[in-house]
């Protein structure tokens, strides 16, 4: 990657030193899929997420349970914006305090040389994206409306207009809502709090801890021998990053999705059972309880709840235990 210097690091930020951002927390995920009714279905009725708004020309839909914007988004791997690309992930978006958060950032970077791969009006928010050492994009991203239902509602036909950090005055108010109205899709099978965090195995685990901790300005929570867990400012697990190996290839591995309590993930695995759903694992640690799903392209969703917060065992997992926990 052209922004790492002879020692694997990126230029000290010129704004803290701490990381170009300093993102609040993972806000949501976006995929690639191969058909968009069939994902979108599948993330209502099963995993419980209310779909928001959609975007016909890209194949696009967008889900939330109201924490925000969306907490889920799909791309069809067909439209423009998929570009024919397998289903799997399309980015990571962290979420910042405020628009001059995101603008004195992306200056910093700048500043350093270092590229972004684009930035983007999205009416709602303002973003901007960078890719970290396997390629995975990464949004970076600021709302700067307060009432997103009625800004982004039903179908989206609007261009996105151009927007370039720092041309007009940011906006320093804090915009996203501190005590959202969590909405319960009733009929789902699972009933999901929000998207927590994202699992990646990396190519190589050194580089993308610095990545994450230099330029998106994550802070490090967990160093393994062979995985790392990473989170924002809101002092949560948002990112785990575990070393590829012999049986685990590099790559997007699951979304996790956060349950209320124990007895709500349990009751939600019993019924996706009578339905004759599949189960495709459940973890049942020291450190959280856990069951995955696949989406109609097999790519992972993790419902949980944590228990114990022991850094100690975290730390000490082997890198497939990590993985399947985190």
């Amino acid at each position: 990657m052209s922004a790492y210097n002879e020692e694997n690091i990126l230029p000290t930020a010129t704004n803290s030193g701490a990381g170009y951002f300093q993102p609040r927390r993972l806000g949501h995920v976006n995929l690639i899929v191969n058909n968009t009714e069939a994902a979108m279905e599948f993330y209502t009725d099963v995993v419980g997420l209310e779909e928001v708004y959609r975007v016909p020309a890209i194949g696009g839909g967008f889900l939330s349970n109201g924490n925000t914007h969306h907490d889920i988004a799909v791309i069809e791997s067909s439209s423009s914006s998929g570009r024919g690309r397998a289903p799997g992930l399309n980015h990571l978006a962290f979420e910042l305090e405020t628009e001059v958060d995101l603008v004195k950032g992306y200056e910093a970077s700048t500043a350093d040389s270092l590229e972004f791969e684009r930035t983007l009006d999205h009416d709602i928010a303002h973003s901007v994206y960078c890719a970290d050492p396997d390629n995975n994009s990464c949004e970076l991203y600021a709302d700067v409306v307060k009432d997103w239902r009625n800004a982004r509602s039903g179908i989206i036909t609007k261009p996105k207009s151009k927007w370039w950090p720092g041309k007009t005055t940011p906006i320093a108010e804090t915009m996203y809502d501190p005590n959202p109205e969590i909405r319960i899709v009733s009929a789902a099978v699972f009933h999901p709090l929000r998207t927590k965090h994202a699992a990646l195995v990396v190519e190589d685990l050194n580089s993308s801890i610095v990545f994450y901790r230099e330029r998106i300005g994550l802070e490090l929570i967990i160093r393994g021998d062979e995985h790392a867990i990473l989170g924002g400012t809101c002092g949560e697990k948002n990112l785990t990053l575990v070393q590829q190996g012999p049986k685990r290839g590099a790559g997007y591995h699951h979304v996790g999705m956060e349950v209320a309590s124990e007895e709500e993930l349990l009751n939600s695995v019993d019924k996706w059972k009578a339905m004759g759903g599949n189960l495709i694992r459940f973890v049942d640690s020291s450190v959280r309880m856990s069951a995955y799903l696949a989406d109609p392209d097999g790519l992972l969703v993790q419902f949980f709840v944590d228990r114990a917060d022991e850094t100690k065992s975290w730390e000490s997992m082997a890198p497939d235990v990590a993985l399947w926990n985190g």
